[in-house]
């Protein structure tokens, strides 16, 4: 029985070969852009999973509320850890990981910049996952200046001689207030690269015991510069432990950041200070607003975004199926009739039809498959992954493959199998039979369907095009273009930043430069400060400790007072803030007011007003920002950046200029420099690629949409040749006739305009919501996506409707 259906099956594909291509293609279409996103969902659900007893570990997350500031960030102080291993029942173990700045890091005669240098715990393999291919895991990271490589990292210093009792200098040797700091390492383990579906990244791992900065704030519970891990017992009540680590939190708590605040007042000032559990499975998805230290951060809208429109997608082809079916009923009435005569019951013809709809979905799925391996590549390229088609791997994928196609098939041919099973053999021989013509049928409710999602995903695309141009358009406060920055990451030039800066000066082809702890977009020094004279002033500040030259170097506008100069010998107390600053400090004429700073000494005073300027990125909005000199007493952080204005012509030969100046003071220092323009561009990566692969499935969606509505107009022009005929007899013109086919159609999508701009509004005012600065989302952008839709779908319509028009009258009322 089951081959006569498959006979009889692909009979009925050949024998109308135009509406069997348009379903495969449209169903090849749509199953192979929910294969390509569901490979791009399941990467970016997979992070962290590959941990041992993964479902008990959690990341704490320092939750604060101070002052007129809260928020929620990864950063732990020192103690946290082991209070919570002895105090906190139900807590296993701990571990403390801390992201190091770049250094150089020696190897004999190789030397390299490294960026990404982790400091662990030596119980940090106790915890995570990662695997250890020489050396001993649990002793590894045991004692000061002990180094884990990478497989990568050892064999770009040692090639493949074991790398395991090797010694590696990393940075510079440095005695300061904590303790002398020893440069010389020694390789005590290779472990394999993370996976890249781990928010923990690294390619050095060095004992935590080799910093004496670290020990000595051991006492600290105010320094958070510690990514704290915690495995749970397996019976724990993670309740129960969170209020356990809030008490022990509130016992140890004596001082806050600017001491004498105890937890009571912090308490009694509705206040937070605590330290919450975040799972490890939500951290990549999760910490949008949290952040991560240690690698990279996802976003859960995207996954939700994109699995919304692989849902469409499919649904979009299933619909074209149903309607395409469902259209010729017409032609298929006899055949029913028939088979019901000759005693077929409706169980056996909705067998029929959905073995028919089978055969459609595996050859659709047949032709996905091709489809996807030939657009791998190219969704590589614009999603940043790196995904592979491999028929058995996972060993689950078969399974899957061939439930999506039962499914399809269940869901595109269960409503035609319905439907076309109930004709009865009295009407099905009538050879005026016809489809419903009222006004809403089911085959009207489903294009509107698909027109909807159509329009709807055109606004987003066009909402999400306007947003990334005006991110990499706007306005910074800032000349962005022509700023060479040259890395002085951990004091790479020692103390001969200036020097350098001096000597690169003094040549024709440079415009100016600069040495600065900090330049857009990396932010800067944040802490608290005071407002003179009003000691309950307390206020935030972010600042980069500066010369005389970056306000000029940048570009930046100084709308009151003035920058620093080498003509005035008060650099060193003046501070130039701006003017989001002097606006929340209440200050109509700021220029000689002071600011105190309490981790430090003395008073600054205000000796200029800059210009707002973004020195994070859009994200953020503009907060009070400051500069203060070199020469000032304040803060003490290693000078980290030179940025350079070049001029755009003859860049390259500049290049050379800078590295050959760099190597004539430092020969044993890599040369490294970006093009600030395209750092800026770098912070919006992931937003570029989603704007690129929502884009992409945006054009995948509305073409599936069109081949459907192709579909149904050529049966619609089919099924009315007579009519035509008849009507180009009466005077008819081409364009009467063209306005006939297409008006049905051209309705639903005025109505479909209706439909989908309040649902694409909620979409990507949630989406914009990451961006402090926005663009404003329009009417016309709607107004833009219906008139797009709309001739997207006249063109579709024309293609059978002027064709069918422009026909021989003659032929058309021979017809039949």
């Amino acid at each position: 029985m089951l081959s006569n259906y498959l006979k009889i099956a692909v009979r009925n594909l050949t024998k109308h070969p135009l509406y069997s291509a348009i379903n495969i293609v449209g169903l090849a279409v749509g199953l192979a852009s929910t294969l390509l996103i569901a490979g791009w969902v399941l990467d970016e659900v997979s992070y962290d999973r590959f941990h041992p007893n993964v479902e008990h570990l959690y990341r704490m997350n320092w939750d604060f509320k101070m002052e007129d500031r809260e928020g929620i960030g990864p950063g732990t102080p020192p103690p946290l850890a082991g209070a919570m291993v002895r105090d906190v029942p139900g807590v296993a173990a701990a571990t403390r990981l801390r992201n190091m700045a770049s250094a150089v890091v020696r190897s004999e005669d190789k030397f390299f910049s490294e960026n990404g240098i982790v400091a662990a715990d030596s119980n940090m393999f106790e915890l995570f996952g990662f695997r250890m291919l020489e050396g001993d895991a649990r002793s590894a990271l045991r004692y000061p200046n002990s180094v884990v490589l990478t497989e990568t990292s050892a064999k770009k210093y040692f090639g493949d001689a074991p790398a395991v009792g090797k010694l590696l200098m990393i940075g510079e040797r440095v005695q300061d207030l904590y303790g002398t700091y020893q440069n010389l390492f020694t390789v005590t383990g290779v472990v394999q690269q993370p996976p890249h579906n781990s928010h923990i990244q690294f390619d050095i791992l060095t004992s935590m015991s080799s910093y004496p900065e670290v020990a000595w704030r051991d006492w600290s519970w105010m320094w958070m510069q510690m990514v704290t891990y915690a495995s749970l017992e397996p019976e724990a009540s993670l309740p129960y432990v969170q209020q356990r680590v809030h008490e022990v939190v509130k016992k140890h708590l004596s001082e806050s950041r600017r001491g004498k605040i105890t937890y009571d007042q912090i308490f009694k000032n509705n206040w937070r200070w605590q330290f919450v559990f975040q799972p490890m499975t939500d951290i990549y998805l999760g910490s949008g607003d949290t952040g991560n230290r240690l690698g990279p951060v996802g976003n859960r809208m995207y996954v939700y975004l994109f699995s919304t429109i692989a849902c469409f997608v499919l649904l979009i082809a299933c619909v074209n199926f149903m309607n395409l079916a469902t259209a010729r009923a017409a032609v298929r009435a006899r055949e029913v009739g028939m088979r019901k005569v000759l005693g077929s019951g409706r169980q056996m013809l909705i067998t029929q039809f959905l073995v028919e709809s089978f055969v459609l979905s595996a050859l659709a799925m047949v032709v996905a498959l091709i489809l996807v391996e030939a657009l791998l590549g190219p969704f590589n390229t614009i999603s940043g992954k790196s995904l592979e088609m491999h028929f058995f791997n996972p060993p689950w994928l078969p399974f899957a493959l061939v439930s999506l196609t039962v499914v399809v098939a269940l869901l595109a041919g269960s409503y035609p199998s319905l439907y076309l099973s109930s004709f009865l053999p009295l009407h099905a021989f009538k050879r005026t039979i016809r489809l419903s013509n009222r006004q809403w049928s089911l085959r009207n409710i489903l294009v509107l369907f698909q027109f909807t999602v159509t329009i709807g995903l055109i606004a987003c695309t066009i909402l999400v095009e306007r947003q990334l141009r005006y991110v990499g358009n706007a306005d910074l406060g800032f000349q962005k273009d022509g700023l060479v920055v040259i890395s002085n990451m951990n004091k790479r030039l020692g103390d001969l930043a200036e020097v350098y800066k001096e000597r690169i000066k003094n040549h024709s082809h440079i415009i100016n430069a600069s040495v600065s702890t900090g330049i857009p977009p990396y932010g800067g020094f944040q802490d608290s400060y005071t407002a003179g004279g009003q000691a309950d002033k307390i206020f935030d500040l972010i600042s980069y400790k500066t010369d005389d030259d970056l306000v000029s170097t940048l570009g930046i506008e100084i709308v009151r007072g003035r920058g620093f100069s080498r003509e005035f010998l008060t650099n060193a107390s003046g501070v130039i803030l701006n003017e989001a600053a002097v606006r929340y400090l209440g200050w109509e004429d700021p220029i000689g007011k002071t600011i105190l700073y309490p981790g430090g000494s003395g008073e600054f005073e205000v000796i200029g007003v800059m210009r707002d300027f973004h020195f994070l990125t859009l994200r953020s909005p503009v907060t009070p920002f400051a500069l203060f000199h070199n020469s000032s007493n304040t803060y003490d952080i290693p000078s980290s950046f030179i940025v350079v204005r070049i001029p755009r012509k003859d860049m390259e030969a500049t290049i050379k200029l800078l590295e050959s100046e760099w190597k004539a003071v430092s020969p044993t220092t890599p040369f490294e420099y970006e093009f600030l323009d395209k750092s800026l561009e770098s912070q919006y990566e992931a937003d570029y690629r989603f704007g690129k692969v929502f884009f992409a499935f945006s054009l995948l969606t509305i073409f599936v949409a069109c081949i459907g509505l192709l579909g149904l107009v050529s049966f619609s022009t089919e099924q009315r040749t007579k009519e035509i005929g008849v009507r180009k007899v009466l005077g008819a013109s081409v364009a009467g006739v063209v306005g006939l086919l297409s008006g049905e159609y051209l309705k639903l999508i005025v109505i479909a305009n209706v439909a989908s701009w309040p649902l694409a509004y909620v979409l990507m005012d949630m989406w914009l919501q990451d961006f402090a600065n926005r663009v404003e989302i329009t009417w016309w952008v709607f107004a833009l996506a219906g008139s797009l839709a709309f001739v997207i779908a006249l063109l579709t319509v024309s293609v059978q409707a002027v064709k069918a028009a422009r026909a021989n009258p003659v032929e058309s009322l021979r017809y039949e």
